[in-house]
């Protein structure tokens, strides 16, 4: 369950992330700048060997 939960936040966080350098509003493109890292790091936080 780990496993898929990794690879739905990592790919959602590289969505919001290649989405926020397309985005021309710069309020809008924090956010997704902010969720995509956010994705990223828990992704990152879950695969870590504990």
């Amino acid at each position: 369950m780990d496993f898929i939960f990794m690879i739905v936040a990592f790919l959602v966080g590289l969505v919001f992330l290649v989405s926020g350098t397309h985005i021309k509003s710069s309020s809008v493109s924090r956010i997704c700048y902010g969720v995509g890292m956010f994705g990223v790091i828990l992704a990152m936080y879950i695969a870590w060997p504990k």
